[in-house]
């Protein structure tokens, strides 16, 4: 793993602009109608997804070979050799809590298959632009043999980030008519369950390649097979849109 200090001022820029795009998601849901219309689901979903970066970035960031720098002044927080910094669970918040916020609303009102899968490959680009920012500003990045890493970040990587989110949205789908009044707090531990569950499977290939030596060849393939694996699943909640739409018709 690559060993390095953290780069000044790109760390704090980076920063200011993940705060500034959750501002402004909150100001958007706290203006408009968003709050009166589904209540507190945004905020909650938010937290629960920032919490989940505590509990599961350190972890994934060992079996897919991603560092960060270890000596950082944004660190906050150090777990299984990985120091943390703030933009990682605020980048959590607005990324995946926010594309599940919109996946929900999606499927909530029904869509075509063909609108879910234009949402989920541009999901994916803005995923793979982030995280290449990020190693293109040094401030983190991926390492070893990593397969699909032509330019920027592994595209693979970025194919199960959107997943997770769109896993993350299919159950609030199912779920959120159910939690009324205080039972909505079972959001704030929800993404912990559905981005550790979706992480862990699509990304199975590739982390068995990454840590078992592997050929190149095997590597690319199990790269390959990851995002396979992420296409199923979106395919499975492009069919749950499909069926609301033609509910509501």
């Amino acid at each position: 793993m690559p060993v390095m200090p953290a780069p000044e001022p790109a760390g704090t820029i980076f920063l200011i602009g993940t705060c500034v795009i959750l501002a402004a998601i909150m100001a958007w849901w706290a203006l408009g109608s968003e709050r009166p219309k589904r209540g507190w689901v945004l905020p909650l979903v938010f937290a629960g997804t920032a919490l989940s970066a505590v509990m599961i970035e350190p972890i994934y960031d060992n079996t897919l070979l991603y560092w960060y720098p270890a000596e950082n002044p944004l660190a906050f927080f150090r777990g299984y050799e990985r120091t943390i910094p703030w933009y990682v669970p605020l980048g959590y918040a607005w990324f995946f809590g926010g594309s599940a916020y919109l996946v929900w609303r999606v499927v909530e009102r029904g869509a075509p298959v063909a609108s879910v899968w234009k949402l989920f490959f541009t999901t994916a680009a803005v995923d793979w632009l982030a995280v290449s920012i990020c190693e293109w500003m040094e401030l983190s990045a991926f390492y070893g043999n990593q397969p699909f890493h032509l330019f920027g970040s592994p595209i693979w990587f970025s194919f199960c980030d959107a997943t997770g989110g769109f896993v993350l949205g299919a159950a609030l789908a199912k779920l959120v008519p159910y939690l009324g009044g205080i039972k909505r707090l079972w959001l704030l531990i929800l993404p912990s369950f559905t981005y550790a569950a979706t992480l862990g499977s699509t990304t199975a290939p590739v982390s068995l390649a990454l840590n078992s030596a592997w050929s190149p060849v095997m590597i690319w393939i199990a790269g390959a097979a990851t995002m396979a694996m992420c296409m199923v699943a979106i395919h499975v909640i492009a069919q749950m849109a499909r069926l609301r739409q033609e509910a509501v018709l």
